[in-house]
C-alpha cells in the first residue's frame, strides 16, 4: 500500500508543500512570523494567478508531447488588444472576449504550423513568440497605454471575501480543467496522443484536431491572463509577460508532468507553481539575497527533471544505492544520525539568522531588532544597482535594522508586482521601490491604505499616494547630457539615442536629450533604438543603426547599458574617436571605458544617496522624528518632502579615476 501511495506524483508534491511551508515557518522570528496568515497565502496566490491560468493550458500542451514559448508574448498581445477595445469605447465585456480572440488565433496559427506544416513545435512557437511581441512593440511603438474605465479594472482590482478576483477565477478554471482532464473523453486523448502518437492515430483518435484546439486553449488562457494583469496594473506593458514562458515550464515539469509527453495534471502544476512561489516568498522573508534565488530555482527544476526521467527500475537502483549498505547496523546508524541532523537544523537554527547574513549591525536602542525596510528595484541584475544597494545596507547597518534588496530581473511591471505582494505580507516598517511603469500604482496604494508607507526612488509614480521621490530629475540629466553632446559635436552631425521605450523615467531623459539637441539646428537625430538596458542588446540596436546611417557622429545613451553597447560596436567600425558617446552612469565598465577614451563622458546619478537618503527618512518617520506636528497622521499633514533631486554628476576623464571602486 505505501509503494502505490508513493507513487501518486502529486502525493509527494503536496509533501514537499508541506515540508517547505514547516521549514519556512519554524525558521522565522516567533514574535513576527507572518509565513503561515492568510495575508501571506492570499499573496502568494495572487502572485502567482496570471501564470497559473497560463499553466493549465501549458498543462495541456505537454501531456501531448509539445509545448509554446509564445504565451508571454500572447499574454502581452491579449491585454494589447483588450485596452484597445475598451479604450475605444467598447464594453469592458467586448474587450475581455475580443483580448481572448487574440489568444485564441495565435494558438490556431501555431497549432496549424506544428500539425500541418510539420513544423518543431520549439521553432514554431519561438518564431510566434518574436512576432507576436514584434506586433505588440510596434503598433505601441514601446509606450504603455493606461486611464482605463473601473468597469474594466474590476476584473483585476475587485475582490471577494478579501480575495481578489484573478485568484478566484485561476482557482475554479484549475479545478474544472483538472476534473475535465481527469473525467473528459475528449481531454483524456491527451494522454494517448503524448504517450504513443502512432497508436492513438490507429485507434482512431484525430492527433491534429486534439494538437490544434490545446493549443487554442493555451493561447486563450495567455490571453486571458494578459487582459486580468492588465486590469489589475490599470496599465498594458508591451514588455508584459516577458519570461512566462519558462517559469511556466517549470512549474509544470516540478509539477510531475513530463516533457516526453503523456504524463501530468493540472493538480500537480498547481502544487508546482505553489512550491516554486512559496520558496520564493520565503526566501524573501529570510532575506536570502535575491542574486541567489535562482540558483535555488534553477536546482528545483533540475531534481524535477531527474525524478520525471527515472523509470520504476532505476529509482529502485537509485533508492537501493542511497540506502543499502552491507552491515544493517550501518543502514540504522546513518538513518538516525541524518534524523538527528535535520532535527537539529528545525530546533537549533537561529531566528532569522538569514536575514542580513553577514551584517554587522550597531546597537540602536530605539530600533526594533526585528525592524525592517525592503528595497524593490527593477532590472536589479544591472551593475547600475550595485551603489543602491551598498546605500541600503550602509544605512542599515548606521541605524541597526535590516534591510532586504530585491527586485525584478527584468523591467516587466507584472514580475515586480509579485515582489510588491510578498513585500507587503512581511508588514515591514517601510518600503523603498524604482517603479517599472504606472502599473504598480495600484500596489502602491494599497501599501500605503494598509499603513506601510512608500518612498519611491530613481523612476516615480507621481499618480500614486508614495510619500515622497528620491532620485534624479529625470528631464534635466537628458537635458543635460544633450547639452554635453551638443557641444562635443560642435552643434552639427546625425546622432541616434538609446533608450527603453516605455520606462517613463526613460521617456522623460529622452525628452531631455531631444530638447537639449533641438537647439542646434545642425544636429539631426535619426534614431532612438532600444537597448533593453542590456550592454548586448544595445550593441545590436548600435550596430544596426550604424549600418542604416553610416555617417553617425555622436550617441546619446540614457540608461547604463547603452554607452557599453555602443562602445563594442565602435571599436568593431574603428571608430573610436571619431563617433562620441555621452552614457549614463558609473558602472566598472563604463569607468573603464571613459579612461580608455572610447566613451567621452558619462551622466552619473546619486544612486548611493537615493538609497541611503531614503531608508534615513522611513526611520525618521517610523519612529516619529519629524516633528513637523505631534501627530502628523491625525493632522493629515506628511511631514516628508514630497520631492528629492540627488542630482547627477560629469564623469570624464579627467575624474573618472576619483569614482572607481577601491579593491
Amino acid at each position: 500500500m505505501l509503494k502505490r501511495i508513493l507513487k501518486i506524483r502529486e502525493l509527494i508534491i503536496f509533501l514537499c508543500v508541506l515540508v517547505t511551508a514547516l521549514v519556512f515557518y519554524l525558521i522565522q522570528p516567533g514574535a513576527t512570523n507572518r509565513f503561515l496568515t492568510g495575508d501571506n497565502l492570499k499573496a502568494i496566490l495572487t502572485g502567482l494567478a496570471p501564470d497559473g491560468l497560463i499553466a493549465i493550458g501549458m498543462t495541456f500542451v505537454i501531456i501531448t508531447g509539445g509545448f509554446d514559448l509564445s504565451v508571454g508574448s500572447t499574454l502581452a498581445l491579449g491585454g494589447y488588444v483588450a485596452s484597445v477595445a475598451v479604450l475605444g469605447g467598447y464594453s469592458a465585456a467586448t474587450a475581455i472576449a475580443l483580448g481572448l480572440l487574440s489568444g485564441a488565433i495565435v494558438g490556431v496559427i501555431n497549432g496549424l504550423i506544428i500539425t500541418k506544416v510539420k513544423v518543431n513545435p520549439l521553432v514554431t512557437t519561438l518564431g510566434t513568440m518574436t512576432i507576436v511581441r514584434g506586433v505588440v512593440l510596434v503598433e505601441t511603438q514601446g509606450r504603455v497605454m493606461t486611464g482605463f474605465p473601473q468597469s474594466f479594472r474590476q476584473l483585476g482590482e475587485g475582490a471577494a471575501m478579501g480575495i481578489f478576483y484573478p485568484v478566484i477565477i485561476f482557482l475554479v478554471l484549475a479545478v474544472i480543467a483538472d476534473l475535465l482532464l481527469r473525467h473528459s473523453r475528449f481531454l483524456r486523448q491527451n494522454y494517448y496522443v503524448g504517450g504513443n502518437e502512432e497508436a492513438a492515430r490507429l485507434s482512431g483518435i484525430d492527433v491534429d484536431r486534439v494538437r490544434i484546439v490545446m493549443y487554442v486553449i493555451t493561447g486563450m488562457l495567455a490571453a486571458m491572463a494578459g487582459v486580468i494583469t492588465t486590469a489589475k496594473n490599470d496599465s498594458a506593458s508591451p514588455i508584459a509577460g516577458t519570461g512566462a514562458e519558462l517559469r511556466v515550464i517549470a512549474a509544470v515539469v516540478i509539477g510531475g508532468a513530463s516533457l516526453n509527453g503523456g504524463v501530468g495534471t493540472v493538480l500537480g502544476t498547481f502544487l508546482g507553481l505553489l512550491l516554486t512561489g512559496m520558496i520564493a516568498n520565503g526566501l524573501g522573508f529570510m532575506s536570502v539575497s535575491f542574486y541567489a534565488e535562482g540558483i535555488i530555482t534553477g536546482l528545483i527544476l533540475i531534481v524535477a527533471v531527474m525524478i520525471d526521467q527515472l523509470t520504476g527500475e532505476r529509482a529502485r537502483g537509485l533508492w537501493k544505492l542511497l540506502t543499502t549498505t552491507r552491515s544493517k547496523k550501518m543502514e540504522r546508524a546513518i538513518n538516525v544520525a541524518m534524523a538527528l541532523i535535520i532535527v537539529g537544523l528545525l530546533i537549533f537554527w537561529p531566528k532569522g539568522g538569514a536575514q542580513n547574513a553577514g551584517v554587522s549591525q550597531v546597537v540602536n536602542a530605539e530600533a526594533d531588532a526585528n525592524e525592517e525596510y525592503v528595497f524593490i528595484g527593477k532590472s536589479v541584475s544591472n551593475p547600475y544597482w550595485v551603489d543602491a544597494r551598498e546605500g541600503l545596507e550602509d544605512r542599515a547597518r548606521a541605524l541597526g535594522v535590516k534591510a532586504d534588496f530585491r527586485g525584478a530581473s527584468g523591467t516587466d511591471v507584472n514580475e515586480q508586482i509579485k515582489q510588491f505582494e510578498d513585500a507587503m505580507a512581511r508588514k515591514p516598517a517601510g518600503i523603498i521601490l524604482s517603479p517599472s511603469g504606472v502599473g504598480i500604482t495600484t500596489m502602491i496604494n494599497r501599501a500605503v491604505d494598509s499603513g506601510i508607507p512608500v518612498i519611491c526612488v530613481d523612476s516615480d509614480a507621481p499618480q500614486s499616494k508614495r510619500y515622497s521621490y528620491v532620485g534624479t530629475d529625470n528631464y534635466n540629466a537628458g537635458k543635460q547630457g544633450g547639452e554635453l553632446l551638443g557641444k562635443l559635436l560642435n552643434g552639427k552631425g546625425e546622432v541616434f539615442l538609446l533608450s527603453v521605450p516605455g520606462e517613463p523615467n526613460l521617456e522623460e531623459r529622452i525628452k531631455g536629450y531631444q530638447d537639449a539637441l533641438a537647439k542646434h539646428p545642425g544636429i539631426t537625430i535619426v534614431d532612438v533604438g532600444n537597448d533593453r538596458a542590456d550592454a548586448n542588446e544595445a550593441a545590436k540596436a548600435a550596430r544596426n543603426i550604424l549600418s542604416a546611417h553610416p555617417n553617425i557622429a555622436g550617441v546619446g545613451c540614457v540608461d547604463s547599458g547603452g554607452g557599453e553597447g555602443t562602445a563594442v560596436v565602435l571599436r568593431e567600425k574603428g571608430l573610436v574617436g571619431k563617433v562620441k558617446i555621452v552614457g549614463m552612469d558609473r558602472n566598472d565598465a563604463t569607468l573603464n571605458l571613459i579612461e580608455e577614451g572610447v566613451i567621452d563622458a558619462s551622466i552619473a546619478q546619486r544612486t548611493y544617496t537615493m538609497a541611503y537618503m531614503s531608508l534615513g527618512m522611513l526611520y525618521d518617520l517610523h519612529h516619529n522624528k519629524v516633528r513637523m506636528v505631534d501627530d502628523w497622521r491625525a493632522a493629515g499633514v506628511l511631514p516628508l518632502p514630497t520631492d528629492v533631486d540627488t542630482g547627477t554628476v560629469v564623469i570624464t576623464k579627467e575624474n573618472v579615476d576619483a569614482f572607481k571602486r577601491k579593491k
